[in-house]
């Protein structure tokens, strides 16, 4: 478990974990149960080194307090990867990458697939809501997202190491999860691979047309435009933009 969505103030629910804290004489204050965490993190490492030949590979953790800045110390950059869900503006990130991790992206603000859909708790729309379409996922990049924290080396730049749409199955089962999926997923993926220096009104055709391609394979995400505007390409777009 990366601990992603442990928070602060930690409540336990039985006597077993402050009887432990006591023990160790682990003081109960945020340091303390900081501490705690890390001790099972060590021991879930050491665990998985021993069922793997006792070699680590591939370790990645999700953000949560464990990378906040006051405790990123625990984190060694060259063990783990941090797959980061925070927003684009979080101060996680750019601590990140000048501390030495490697990143993967997938900040909620762009790249949650789940937002802008019915509260599956409660009511009104869920938490990271509102939807994000296909042209915030295009324009989700991580050179400029850096650069709009003073991150501008592209040594530290390098260590974004690669972007992930996610989903998660409270509200998404096999019956409509490929249409939440793509086209959205395609723009990422092109953004990722090409690292384009033009935006999504350039991509469009391309997207447009790759996303009819792969409804001719099976594939059947997202219709993106009427049929006319994939057969009229270029023609079929405001010009003001």
């Amino acid at each position: 478990s990366s601990g992603i969505n442990a928070e602060w103030p930690l409540r336990p629910g039985t006597t077993e974990i402050t009887d432990y804290m006591n023990q160790k004489n682990i003081p109960r204050t945020e340091d303390g149960f900081m501490e705690l965490w890390n001790e099972y993190q060590e021991k879930a490492l050491a665990r998985f080194r021993t069922a793997n030949g006792g070699k680590l590979k591939d370790m990645v953790l999700w953000t949560s307090h464990m990378t906040e800045p006051k405790y990123l110390h625990y984190l060694d950059p060259n063990i783990y990867t941090v797959q980061y869900w925070e927003s684009a503006n979080n101060h996680q990130l750019p601590n990140l990458v000048q501390q030495g991790f490697q990143v993967i992206m997938s900040n909620y603000d762009d790249l949650y697939l789940d937002c802008g859909f019915g509260a599956w708790v409660g009511e009104g729309n869920n938490w990271c809501s509102p939807y994000k379409g296909w042209q915030k996922i295009y324009m989700n990049d991580p050179k400029r997202i850096l650069t709009e924290h003073g991150v501008t080396d592209p040594a530290l730049w390098s260590k974004i190491v690669g972007g992930e749409t996610a989903m998660w199955t409270e509200q998404a089962g096999d019956k409509n999860a490929l249409f939440k999926i793509f086209p959205r997923t395609y723009a990422l993926a092109e953004r990722y691979w090409s690292d384009p220096t033009t935006g999504w009104f350039a991509a469009e055709p391309r997207l447009v047309y790759f996303n009819s391609i792969m409804e001719k394979r099976g594939v059947f995400g997202n219709t993106m435009k009427p049929e006319w505007c994939v057969q009229s390409q270029g023609i079929c777009k405001l010009n003001n933009l």
